[in-house]
Formats: structure tokens, sequence, C-alpha cells
């Protein structure tokens, strides 16, 4: 198997990750995998990555849902007999599994704070044309994290 299909294969999978994680635009995804958003678009349709989007959507909704379902009956177990072993277990395992659903506070300051540096150093250097670019790519970075972790 030559190395351009190897990589067009890897560019596809690349591209339906980045797809289903959020970032439905083709033309964005064509410059970021290196072809043509032409090439995206039948992607996209062919593999019914739409359908695939919507689907996992559903899924994580529906799986919140259930989450937030067995808390609340957890705890209502657990407030009925504070005693049982098993519903204390239960009652922190869904705890941590909220926890780790959250993001960081830690790593969240750590950003900003990252950014803000960053930002300071393109000033003090002098590089505005940079600074617009690094400031441009954040944005459409921020909207792209922000879609993947709801």
């Amino acid at each position: 198997m030559s190395t351009q299909k190897i990589n067009y294969r890897q560019a596809r999978v690349a591209a339906q990750d980045a797809y289903l994680a959020g970032q439905t635009d083709h033309r964005v995804l064509a410059q970021q995998f290196g072809v043509a958003p032409r090439t995206v678009s039948n992607w996209i349709s062919r593999g019914s990555w739409r359908k695939m989007a919507k689907e996992m959507e559903n899924l994580e909704i529906r799986a919140d849902r259930a989450r937030k379902r067995a808390v609340v009956k957890a705890l209502e177990e657990f407030a009925a007999d504070p005693r049982n072993t098993q519903l204390q277990a239960l009652v922190a395992l869904l705890r941590n599994e909220a926890k780790r659903l959250e993001p960081a506070k830690e790593l969240n300051e750590y950003i900003i704070k990252f950014l803000d540096q960053t930002t300071d150093f393109f000033l003090e250097k002098g590089y505005n044309g940079l600074l617009k670019e690094f400031q441009a790519i954040i944005v459409d970075l921020s909207e792209y994290l922000r879609i993947r972790n709801v």
C-alpha cells in the first residue's frame, strides 16, 4: 500500500474525529488535513458524519441524564440508609465520575495565565501581526474546546 493512500486514510480518520468533536467547517478541515474542501464534503456525506455526530450528541445527552438520575436515586437511598456501605461506595463513585467530567479549575487558571503571558510577550517584542494571528487561533481553539467539552 502506498504512503499516499495511508496518509489519505489517516487524514480522513483524523478529519472525522475532528468533525465528531465539533469542528464541522469542511473548509477548515480541508486546510487542516491537506485535502480539497470538496474531498471533505464527500467524506462527510458518504461517511454519514452528520448522522454520527447527531447520534453521539443524543447519546451524550442521554448518558448525562442517566448519570444525574443515578446520582439522585443513590443519594435518596443513601439518605434513607446512611450505614449501607454499598450505597456509600456508589455515591462516592458517582461523585468521582461527576468530578472527572468537569474541567479542572487549576488547569483553566494555568491556561489563562499562559495566554496572558504569551500576549504580553508578543506585545513586548513588537510582534503585533503575530499577536493578531495568535488571538484568532485562540478564539478558534476556545470555540473548538467549548464544543468538544460540552
